[in-house]
């Protein structure tokens, strides 16, 4: 079925005993969750993906004043961690603080545990039924604990195909067609980019709407992207074939949509795997106030942590300086150095561009304090000259040697991933001015999107990069007729 706002996807989410909603972008899939949990008898189990999902479904079930004794939000990874835990006899977990691929344990764990019966009368005494949020960020060992509870309790399952594009180690996100819809048959759709739409209470984007229903029928049918017929709102700028004129052309783009933005939110959408040429685009609009956007197990701020920490005397100042240098513009590091060995010999070349700065370097590289880092890297940071790039990674490295200092951890990447962790609960903040790539903007909006075209991205990589504007969309394209991966 197709719906409206009162179309009825609430009341079937709220009695499908085992179903599915695909939910096309912006189409008001939350509010229908809202709406079936304030319709259904009993309590409600919602399940998500992220700490930022289970804070928008408590948000939005707070303005429908939905009673919290009607449901209980969490992530798939918390209550499944939970309940394997309780019962690490039956589960046999026996890991209770996962990294990274541990998870997959603790899944296996809970799929062995709610199979074997053993948990049944807690789960059908507790919840009267499940809905699963953004389903298509499922793994396949997530897809059997929530086929395993689909046996006792009724579920229903919301999201996107079209939309799936995570990367889990290696691990495909669940097939639909072969994996999803045989267990959870489709029960309902919703295909109207409410989001968009005009209101009485908002001006809206129609426009932008039906441009964008039209392209999700193009790309779910495998078809290419024609910006020929596009609307007003959206603009296209040739992209050079020629590498060496590519990242002035596209600098100038971003430079021109940030005045008309101006005071509006703007996402620079890049390659979604070479996080080096997004970083790079970012150093040189550093200026203009923009930043990139970090995963939050970034490679290269742990690789730094381990390096920083495993060296001494000048090596160590050396990668303190190369860190500071990968964050932020006009570090002058030849400069730098060469100051610390005038001062070093009786000297002040530089002291007067660098100041107490010298001083600080020369006990970096003759101790193996923490605070002189920190120290080091607050103080290029205060430098009038120097600009932020690379916010994320700076300010993450920087918590993670205060806690270190102030928490007795045991190293650096143990302070670091504690500091990330904290900010997968609490939620990351998003400058007006970012650069990102379509999973790291993936479930957020902002009223203007500068897309840079790259041969590695998909149809869903397109279909999530378009969707995440609500003003307007510039594309940096070879040509205005491409065809996307699939």
């Amino acid at each position: 079925m197709r719906n409206d706002p009162d179309a009825g996807i609430a009341a079937l989410a709220a009695s499908v005993a085992r179903g599915s909603v695909v939910a096309a972008a912006g189409c008001g899939k939350t509010e229908q969750i809202a709406r079936a949990v304030q319709i259904t008898k009993g309590r409600r189990l919602i399940l998500t993906h992220t700490h930022a999902g289970v804070d928008v479904l408590r948000s939005r079930l707070k303005m429908h004043k939905v009673p919290s004794d009607k449901f209980r939000i969490d992530t798939i990874a918390g209550w499944c961690l939970r309940y394997a835990a309780s019962f690490p006899m039956r589960s046999g977990l026996s890991c209770d603080a996962p990294k990274d691929e541990e998870w997959n344990a603790v899944y296996k764990a809970t799929a062995k545990l709610i199979k074997c019966g053993a948990v049944k009368g807690v789960l059908v005494s507790s919840y009267s039924g499940v809905f699963v949020d953004e389903y298509q960020d499922c793994t396949g060992l997530q897809h059997q604990v929530i086929k395993a509870i689909a046996v006792h309790l009724p579920v229903c399952i919301f999201g996107d195909p079209l939309q799936a594009i995570f990367d889990f180690k290696g691990q495909k996100p669940v097939d639909w067609d072969a994996d999803v819809f045989p267990v959870f048959s489709k029960a309902g759709e919703m295909i109207t980019p409410w989001r968009w739409r005009k209101t009485e209470n908002k001006t809206g984007n129609d426009d932008l709407a039906d441009w964008l229903a039209e392209v999700r029928c193009t790309l779910e049918q495998g078809g290419a992207i024609d910006l020929t017929k596009r609307p007003g709102c959206v603009s296209w700028k040739q992209l050079p074939e020629d590498p060496r004129f590519r990242q002035g052309k596209i600098v100038g783009v971003c430079k021109s949509v940030m005045g008309k933005a101006k005071d509006a939110r703007l996402v620079v959408i890049g390659d979604p795997v070479k996080i080096s040429a997004r970083s790079a685009l970012a150093q040189q609009l550093a200026a203009a106030g923009f930043s990139n956007i970090e995963p939050l197990g970034c490679k290269q701020l742990y690789s730094f942590a381990k390096k920083i920490e495993a060296a001494t005397g000048h090596a160590r100042l050396e990668l303190v300086l190369d860190f500071i240098s990968a964050c932020m513009t006009q570090v002058e590091k030849p400069a730098f150095m060469n100051a610390m060995k005038s001062r070093q010999d009786g000297k002040k070349l530089g002291t007067a561009k660098f100041g107490d700065l010298v001083k600080i370097g020369i006990a970096v590289a003759e101790g193996t304090m923490d605070k002189s880092v920190l120290e080091l890297m607050q103080g290029f940071h205060a430098r009038e000259a120097t600009r932020l790039f690379r916010r994320e990674m700076f300010f993450a490295m920087r918590s993670a040697l205060q806690a270190k200092s102030t928490r007795q951890y045991d190293t650096l990447t143990d302070a670091l991933w504690d500091v990330q962790n904290r900010i997968r609960h609490t939620g990351r903040s998003i400058g007006k001015r970012s650069i990102g790539s379509t999973l790291l903007v993936k479930g957020l909006e902002f009223e203007h999107v500068v897309i840079i075209y790259a041969d590695n991205m998909s149809r869903k990589d397109w279909y999530v990069a378009l969707t995440r504007a609500t003003t307007s969309v510039t594309i940096l394209s070879p040509s205005e007729c491409f065809s996307p991966g699939a």
